[in-house]
């Protein structure tokens, strides 16, 4: 395939308006360079172990997460464990549909437009209207798809490519992800399949899940390059309400370069969030639970004053809705009795009945053994 000779920072990708995008390098480089010294101290996440370990069933919890779905972790390993005695269908295809997305990209290593459409056979199973399946061509959608900003109706809404210009795009689209061209570092790599996840949501090739589609191709494209780490990006997506925003700004204005900071940034606080879980598991005397993990998870999460009242708040934005009182005691006390977290006062807020609502913290006995160096963007 011949390469273009763009100017630095010039992307192979067309818009609407016939310009190309771009990005500034850079302005990503100190970014660049924090994640690879980072990366150069944490053997544990470079191998496919910790990606599968993350992607069943944390990773699918913040793919669907992304798109307004709140399944819980526990949900989903009851799904997985035995989708067939699931009785509400949508709730079982749009978790099972990922298991076997994410299988499919740990098995498959082309990137193709056969490949890609099998993929989305997998995703979209049994999520589709009728309306919609009945106007998809043998590739891609031949109606216009209109796309809702952060779930919303009301306002002008954006609309995917034209749908008579869909296989150009997709032509220039796997082009740009078979250029063959080869980086220096992981997280150069991390950079690409950002802007492949950006430029497939900009085409919007299908009526329905383009978002989930597009973030797995990234995935798949980091795991067909042995680059385990940057697996949880979705992870980052989740717990931050720009990510709509900044892909209609880039779109806009042609310029990538404040999606990939914003991507940069809120992997680094995953994967701080990663070595802290490592190490904090390690210290306790127990093995943990994808429920144990996921709460450390949220707790690192929360900033200022960390009560039970702050977790239950976040855990119920992202999850089906518990009780303090049913937080407490399957999520949090476990975490208390090990050890790895403390409670450090009564506050004079009420929880429920006469209970008292409680600070926490990690236990600083456990975060003083640990390295903590090179964690600079969580609050610990």
């Amino acid at each position: 395939m011949q390469k273009l000779n763009l100017p630095e920072g010039v992307l192979p990708l067309k818009t609407v308006s016939g310009r190309l995008f771009r990005y500034s390098k850079d302005y990503l480089n100190d970014l660049i360079k924090e994640l690879e010294e980072f990366l150069e101290q944490q053997e544990f996440m470079n191998n496919r172990t910790f990606s599968k370990k993350v992607m069943f069933s944390h990773e699918i919890k913040a793919n669907n997460t992304v798109e307004g779905i709140n399944d819980s972790v526990s949900v989903i390993e009851k799904v997985i464990e035995d989708a067939k005695n699931v009785s509400d269908i949508e709730l079982r295809n749009r978790i099972i549909n990922l298991y076997h997305g994410y299988q499919y990209i740990l098995k498959r290593k082309s990137i193709n437009e056969e490949t890609v459409a099998e993929l989305y056979q997998i995703l979209s199973r049994g999520l589709l209207c009728k309306d919609d399946k009945d106007r998809m061509g043998p590739m891609y959608r031949t109606a216009p798809v209109y796309i809702l900003k952060n779930g919303r109706l009301d306002g002008t809404m954006d609309q995917g490519i034209d749908s008579a210009e869909i296989p150009d795009y997709m032509k220039i689209y796997f082009d740009y992800v078979n250029n063959g061209e080869t980086f220096n570092t992981a997280t150069e790599y991390f950079v690409k399949s950002q802007i492949m996840h950006f430029y497939f949501v900009c085409i919007h090739p299908y009526f329905d899940i383009n978002g989930r589609t597009s973030r797995t191709i990234a995935m798949w494209y980091l795991l067909n390059r042995n680059i385990y780490p940057y697996i949880i990006f979705n992870r980052g997506i989740s717990f931050d309400v720009n990510y709509d925003r900044l892909i209609r700004e880039a779109k806009s204005r042609h310029e990538l370069t404040k999606f990939l900071e914003y991507m940069l940034v809120t992997v680094k606080k995953e994967l701080e969030k990663e070595y802290m879980m490592h190490y904090l598991h390690e210290l306790s005397a127990r093995e943990w639970s994808a429920v144990d993990y996921q709460s450390v998870e949220y707790f690192l999460s929360l900033n200022g004053t960390k009560t039970v009242l702050d977790f239950t708040t976040i855990y119920n934005r992202y999850n089906d809705k518990k009780r303090s009182i049913e937080v407490l005691e399957t999520m949090l006390e476990p975490l208390i009795s090990d050890g790895t977290l403390k409670v450090v006062r009564e506050t004079k807020k009420t929880m429920y009945g006469q209970q008292k609502n409680l600070k926490l913290e990690l236990s600083q006995e456990r975060v003083s053994e640990i390295d903590t160096s090179m964690i600079k963007r969580l609050k610990i």
